[in-house]
């Protein structure tokens, strides 16, 4: 199963299409120096920041800086001292939010409430204490209308027990009892079939994955590890 890759770059090619459209705004010494930078790829987009001859070039969730006349190149986050804003984050969010917008749920397990009225997408490790513990909290989250997606990470990699573990509530009738039953020490019936956990693996590194879980909302925004269902429910002004 790749669709969840294919839907990342249905996303980008369609952010193409719009820096293709614009093409002519931008500079072309800037549109020349990022084709040298990374020859593989096109940006998803490139718009002009509010700082006067310096540019945003957007690679799937990374930024980068780029003056008008392709000179210099600047690799890190842009403040605004006025507003104390992350102009950089705030870029960043809006990639994640596209991506998880073209995500196919059928590739996830999923909880969802009577009414969704926001959206967490997770990646959890079955074997993880953090993720179990936000798991046994999921029915506070669920009844104030919060949807839960998680996608499969096993920290241990592929081919370790963690990453067998992920197949066998993949490969389960009822995914999300499975995924339920083995982070409540469950061994569950050994399993093989077709899984998107590789994907998973390979689109966490896409947002920042540092450790599980690694909660994303649906703004983009991400929470980096556990926090407690009460906490989450604030956070989403729920």
């Amino acid at each position: 199963m790749k669709k969840i890759i294919a839907n990342v770059v249905s996303v980008v090619a369609m952010s193409l299409v719009l820096f293709q459209v614009s093409a002519a705004e931008i500079p072309q010494a800037v549109t020349a120096q990022l084709q040298n930078l990374v020859p593989s790829k096109v940006p998803s987009m490139v718009r002009e920041t509010p700082v006067p001859g310096l540019y945003e070039a957007r690679f799937d969730t990374s930024i980068l800086y780029i003056s008008a006349d392709g000179r210099y190149l600047i690799d890190g986050s842009m403040l605004d001292m006025v507003q104390r804003k992350n102009l950089t984050e705030v870029s960043v969010e809006a990639a994640r939010a596209e991506v998880l917008n073209g995500l196919d749920e059928s590739e996830m397990v999923v909880y969802a409430p009577e009414q969704t009225k926001r959206t967490l997408t997770i990646f959890t490790d079955i074997d993880c204490p953090y993720c179990v513990r936000l798991h046994e909290e999921r029915q506070a989250l669920l009844d104030a209308g919060v949807k839960l997606r998680y996608l499969l990470y096993p920290r241990a990699g592929i081919n370790s027990p963690s990453y067998d573990k992920s197949v066998n509530v993949w490969c389960s009738k009822d995914r999300a009892q499975a995924m339920t039953d083995a982070k409540s020490g469950v061994e569950l019936e050994s399993s093989s079939c077709e899984t998107p956990i590789v994907s998973h693996i390979k689109l966490a590194s896409a947002f920042g994955l540092k450790g599980t879980p690694h909660i994303v909302i649906d703004d983009g925004e991400v929470i980096g590890g556990y926090m407690p269902a009460k906490n989450l429910l604030q956070k989403l002004g729920l």
